[in-house]
């Protein structure tokens, strides 16, 4: 598990974050991103592509 984690708010369900993480650490469930924190190394990729500003880092 990484620091600082990330979380998904207001999710549209574009698809953008679970493309762009290289190990596919986020999911669509019911149409929404859900990330597997155990599989997220903190990248931030997904956080830099939300258009929607749905995924924030958190403390």
């Amino acid at each position: 598990m990484c620091t600082p984690k990330v979380a998904i708010l207001n999710c549209k369900g574009c698809g953008a974050c679970d493309n762009v993480c290289p190990l596919n650490a986020i999911k669509k469930v019911n149409n929404k991103a859900v990330i597997d924190y155990d599989r997220c190394d903190c990248c931030l990729k997904c956080v830099e592509i939300c258009q929607n500003k749905a995924i924030v880092v958190i403390d």
